[in-house]
């Protein structure tokens, strides 16, 4: 019986000794993947500058990756990074940043002006451009609006026609062409006719109004 107690007792201290070692495992795991986390915070001077990262020749017209000063997040297990400096009136500045072994680094570019009128010029035309293309971005959302109400109106329309239909059929049956019955058949009839042309009048104003702002917002998406 004693030899029995003390395997069980020497069985229970392994089990804790094993659960231990796995608990520490997971523990030095887990601060190892937050370590590999790392930022890369930049300000600019003068500030309010776009960065656009992993790039080397990024297209200004579009949203940049990050607004200035601010932090970058870098991948897991990354030591270096590129990032594209974008500001109006100053020159385009590209570097390749060697990160520290903390978990965040800090760099301050002061921007060189940019005395070419030219591309000054071409600058501000990809500020617009970029205004425009987010105009169309959102005309492009905005179309489901009308195209929605469209379908709506369509099924609704589908729905009143074919009451009328019905309607139409049990007139056209009747025996007698007057009475209380025919008239409420007739007034119904009516409705339903007038509610299906109404319907159908939503259904191609949306569609119409759909397609334009479909249509302006893919022109201004490019």
């Amino acid at each position: 019986m004693r030899h029995l107690i003390q395997a069980l007792c020497l069985m229970l201290l392994f089990h804790g000794i094993t659960l231990a070692g796995t608990d520490s495992t997971a523990s030095s795991t887990a601060d190892s993947a937050v370590a590999t986390t790392k930022y890369l915070h930049i300000s600019t001077n003068p500030s309010h500058a776009d960065v656009y990262v992993n790039n080397i020749k990024p297209k200004h017209y579009k949203e940049p990756d990050y607004k200035m000063p601010g932090f970058i997040p870098v991948p897991a297990g990354e030591s270096s990074i590129m990032v594209s400096i974008f500001r109006p009136e100053y020159a385009d500045t590209t570097i390749n940043v060697t990160l520290s072994q903390k978990d965040t680094s800090f760099l301050i570019v002061a921007l060189r002006p940019n005395y070419d009128e030219k591309k000054t010029d071409d600058q501000y035309s990809d500020i617009a451009r970029r205004g425009r293309r987010k105009i169309g971005h959102r005309l492009l959302i905005a179309s489901i609006v009308p195209f929605t109400v469209s379908g709506i109106a369509a099924a609704i329309a589908h729905y009143n026609i074919e009451q009328a239909d019905k309607k139409k059929d049990k007139l056209e049956k009747a025996i007698f062409q007057d009475g209380v019955q025919y008239q409420e058949t007739y007034d119904k009839f009516k409705d339903y006719r007038d509610n299906a042309d109404k319907a159908k009048n939503v259904t191609k104003m949306g569609l119409i109004l759909g397609g334009i702002v479909l249509t302006t917002g893919i022109i201004f998406s490019f």
